[in-house]
This record gives C-alpha cells, structure tokens and sequence, in this order.
C-alpha cells in the first residue's frame, strides 16, 4: 500500500489535506482531512444569553461571517417567536447578497483562476495584468461594499439585531450602490463569457451526491423553511437531523453528513440541479455535469445576485424612512429555533434551545462543507478510477476538492468523545 499525501491543500479556504492511499499503483481508498483547529462554539453558546449568540458564532469564519449572523438570528427569533419587519428582512437579504458576491468572486477568480494557465497563484495573474483576475478582485470588493451599506462594516457585520435591523442604510449610500449594480450588471455576460473560454477542466464523471438546498416554494432563493432533496423529496428545516445523519471520524475534525439514500451535494451545482428539477425561473444552462461545474453555476448565481440586489436596493429606496426596523422582543418563554440559509458554500443549519430565563441550554451547527465531506471523496475516487500516473493523481484531486470551494475554517467543531 502506497500513500499519497497533498498537505497543505492549496487555494482553498482553512487547512486541510487529502491522502490517496494506492494498491498495486491504482487509487483504493482516500481521506479527506480537515485539520482546522477546531471551533468550540456549540459549546461556548451554551449558557449566554439568547442576544449575546449571534455576535459570536459569526466569529467561525470571516469570509462567512454574515451568513452565519443571519442564520443564527433567524433560529433564535424562531425559538423567541418573533417576526422581524419587511424593512429588516430587505436589509438582511441585501447583506446576505453581498456575501454571496463576494465569497464567489473569491473562489472563482482567486482560487480557480490560477488552474487555467497553471499559475501558483491570483498574485502572478495580477502580475500579468490579467483582466480576469482584475476584473474578480474588483467584483470582490463590491461584494464587500454592499455588505458595509447593509451590514455596517465587511466583517462581523452590526446591523442585523434580534428582532431586526438597527438602522436603515443611508439612501446616499443606497444610490451609489444601484449605480454600481448597474454597472456590473452590464459587464458581467462579457466576464463570465471569457471566464467560460478559458477555463480548462480535467476530464470527470458526473458531480456525485444527492442535491440539497433550501429555497422557497415558489422562487430560487437562498432563503427557506424547507429542505428541497433530489428526487422530488422535501422535507421542514426543522427536521434536518431525520435527513442528515452526523457522525465523528477519526480522519477530521469536521463530523461526517450522510442520508438514509447517500452521500449529499450542497452548494451552486446542488442548487442549479435543484432550481432545473422544480422548475424555477433560475435554472442556468451548466457547461457539464461534473463537479467543475460548480464553478459554472456560481457564475450564473453572481448575475443572479446583481440583478436581485438591484430590487432589494430599488425596494428600500422607494420604502418609507418611518417603516419600523425592530420587532420588540417580549420575555423569553423558551423554545427551540431552527434556520437554514444558503451560504455560499451550500446549505448551513443553526438550531438552538432556548430555556425560559433566555439562556441558550443548546446549540448545532452544519455547515455546507460538514456535508459536503463525504462527498468529495466519492467524486475522488471516481474522476481517478483507473489513473496510474501519481503526479496527475495529485493535481486532479486538489482541483476536485477546490471545485467544491470548501470553507474548512466553518467546518470543523467541537468533537465529545
């Protein structure tokens, strides 16, 4: 048995590694090992106050910082009953937005980018005056200024409240932004035309896994109360854990998801997939149908997003400066609140227990990565099966697992043995 070791795992988000464990020079097997230290915030919640929660568990990673804000916000007003006004919920979906944008930009034109003329890194693109790696680098931070406008600043944004949104976005700021939006809505068909031109992508099977996403019943959306399954199945977020099945292995510090039916596939393939089957109005043409087509469908999810983004801007300019932006929050009586939102990455899961003094006395997180961990080994195994060469065993399976654009930083938590 030979054992091929890529550490670290290169131009993805957190630390990791993949081991391809050979038998007579042919793939047998393969971990994927992610070794981020681990966060421990299941557990440092447990006790705080219920508005203490979300200021820190957007703290599990930067780059996803206000996915996780706003999940957890809308789990724990679910556990109080509230409902948080039209205004908030514009303000809260823009910032979501922004994030989206950003984190996309990131992984397409920072980390992938470099595979197609087989650069190091975006820094000898940049180097090179490529436009491409200009033009994503531009678009990253645009996505990071409309998490200011609406978030309060890039990183561990403010703004969202339990029960709403502390302040309404300057209508200042909300002009430049529709310019802006204008603008790159006008210059991203060209963008994602010679993104699509220049990409180079191995040869591969079919992405595998089950999709999963959430959305609403009647729009593509990142936003939901139900879990959509491939096969036509769905089921209430609220009952998550009956589809995803946790479990620690030794090889991560992430837990394992699996369903009753497989492994599962979260993330823009998983929600174009899903968006086709239901027949949404979002359903962007992919280039294949293997994983790297991931890639493919984040591009159509940033135009869906700057064109989303400009109705939610056109919305609150147009929305009364009186219009209540807080929900007052009553005294807690306990409860149990469940959200599922779609990070970039695919689908995150917040769930918490609230006890009737306002304490938190238990909380869960998923992350898309978590569930998508089983999955990437799957696709490994199957896009090597029957390649001898080790050196291009090393490149494909980095380049797999890239493609999933994984955020191990959020993945990885608190293991009881």
């Amino acid at each position: 048995m030979t054992r091929l070791i890529i550490d670290p795992l290169t131009r993805v988000e957190g630390h990791g590694r993949v081991e391809l464990l050979l038998s007579n020079g042919r793939l047998d097997d393969v971990q994927v090992r992610m070794l981020e230290s681990p966060r421990l915030f299941e557990k440092i919640v447990v006790g705080r106050q219920y508005d203490e929660v979300a200021d820190l568990v957007c703290r599990i990673c930067a780059i996803c910082s206000a996915v996780h804000k706003l999940t957890a916000l809308e789990a724990i007003e679910r556990a109080l009953d509230v409902d948080i006004p039209l205004t908030a919920s514009t303000v809260r979906e823009l910032l979501l937005l922004g994030g989206h944008i950003q984190s996309h930009a990131l992984h397409l034109f920072c980390l992938v980018l470099p595979d197609f003329s087989g650069a190091n890194s975006v820094v000898e693109l940049l180097k090179q005056e490529d436009t491409l790696a200009k033009a994503g680098l531009e678009l990253k931070a645009f996505g990071n200024h409309i998490q200011e406008v609406a978030g309060g600043r890039v990183i561990h944004p403010v703004n969202p409240v339990v029960g709403g949104v502390a302040y309404r976005p300057q209508r200042q700021l909300l002009t430049e932004l529709l310019a802006g939006l204008e603008a790159w809505q006008q210059k991203w068909p060209a963008i994602v035309s010679e993104f699509v031109t220049r990409a180079r992508f191995p040869a591969a099977n079919v992405a595998a896994g089950i999709p999963l996403a959430t959305a609403s019943a009647e729009a593509f959306a990142l936003q939901g109360q139900t879990l959509w399954v491939g096969r036509g199945k769905n089921i209430p977020a609220a009952d998550y854990r009956k589809l995803l099945t946790e479990e620690s292995c030794p090889e991560s510090y992430a837990k394992l998801s699996c369903s009753a039916d497989g492994p599962l596939l979260v993330g823009a393939l998983a929600r174009a997939r899903l968006a086709k089957e239901r027949g949404l109005a979002y359903a962007p043409e992919l280039e294949q149908e293997s994983i790297y087509a991931n890639n493919h469908a984040q591009l159509g999810e940033i135009g869906w997003a700057l064109g989303r983004a400009r109705d939610l801007v056109e919305l609150l300019q147009n929305t009364s400066v009186k219009a209540p932006l807080l929900t007052k929050v009553g005294p807690p009586e306990g409860g149990v609140g469940t959200a599922v939102m779609e990070a970039p990455r695919g689908l995150l899961v917040h769930q918490y227990v609230i006890d009737e003094w306002g304490y938190v006395a238990a909380a869960d997180v998923v992350t898309p990565t978590a569930i998508n961990q089983r999955t990437m080994k799957d696709q490994i195994l199957a896009d090597l099966a029957g390649e001898t060469d080790t050196t291009q065993m090393r490149l494909v399976a980095e380049q797999i697992v890239r493609a999933f654009d994984p955020c191990i930083s959020c993945a990885v938590h608190l293991l009881e043995i």
